[in-house]
Order: structure tokens, then sequence, then C-alpha cells
């Protein structure tokens, strides 16, 4: 072979190799499972914080950028609006959890949703029966570029019916 022949066999060699790298997988390990589980764990402290009433605690789990579109409300587009849609909810009066069901993050690891199933008690405050319900939630968080999880995008409806206004006297 030739010193032409054996550059040119050195250079598809090398294109070769370069070609079949750039199919193959990244250079970055994969972490979704520990993804997947550091989301499960940022929820179940979420539930916890909101467990407590602590409003603050509660807000801190979403990004500066979330929306929350509670049912039969406009969307919350802004940390104010999301902090006001649960301060009418949380109190000394109600308990709330929720869990988990399913939890995925995207191959590039940015990222991930979970749903799963709430809970919701509010005592009446007069001495009422509480009012109970139960739904889902999806929420959709995103790696920030500190590396920790925030909600950009938080959803929940009731598993009740719909609850329907009396007919009118005649």
């Amino acid at each position: 072979m030739n010193k032409k022949n054996r550059v040119r066999l050195v250079v598809v060699l090398t294109s070769s190799a370069l070609v079949i790298a750039a199919c193959g997988p990244s250079g970055r390990p994969d972490s979704r499972a520990s993804d997947v589980a550091a989301l499960r764990a940022l929820d179940e402290q979420w539930s916890g914080t909101a467990a407590k009433n602590d409003l603050d605690g509660t807000v801190a789990f979403y990004a500066d950028n979330a929306v929350l579109l509670p049912p039969n409300a406009p969307i919350a587009t802004d940390r104010k609006s999301i902090r006001d849609s649960w301060a009418g909810l949380l109190g000394p009066n109600t308990a709330i959890s929720w869990k988990v069901s399913k939890a995925e993050v995207a191959s590039s690891g940015e990222l991930g949703y979970v749903y799963g199933a709430y809970s919701l008690a509010i005592q009446d405050p007069k001495g009422g029966a509480p009012v109970r319900d139960t739904g889902k939630f999806v929420e959709v968080w995103e790696k920030q570029a500190n590396g920790a999880w925030k909600c950009v995008v938080d959803t929940y409806n009731s598993d009740l019916p719909p609850v329907t206004a009396a007919e009118p006297k005649h």
C-alpha cells in the first residue's frame, strides 16, 4: 500500500470513528433514575410543607416563571397570583396532602413530570362538618441552572361531581 492510500485509509477510518462516536450515547451519564427519585422526594417535601399550612414554603417550590392552573379560576401566571391562590386554600382549618403515582424525566434531564392524587379537608370554623375533596394533579418540573428542580406548571382538579345550582321553587 502506497503512502497516498495509507493517508486515505487513515482519513476514512478516523472519519468513521467520529461518525460512530457522534451517533452513540452522549458522554453524559443517564441520571433519569436519580432525577425521578429527586422529583418524588421533592414532591413529598412539598406536600408536607403544604400540610403544615406554610404558605411561603409552599410557594417556594415554584420557579419564577411558573403557572398554576387551578380549577374554576383564571391561570395564575406570576408569583403573586400563585401565592394568592394558595393563600385562599391554606389556613388553620385546612388539611391537605398529595402523593405522586408516577414520575418521569426526559432523556435530556431538563424536564420532568409527576402526577398523583390529593386529599383536602377544610373544617368549618363555625363547627360544622368539614368539606372534603379528593382529586388528581399534574406538575411539570424543570431543572434550573443551579441543578435544583422547580415546578413550572401545576394543575389539579376534583374527583367529586360538579355542584349544580338548586332549581328555583315556583
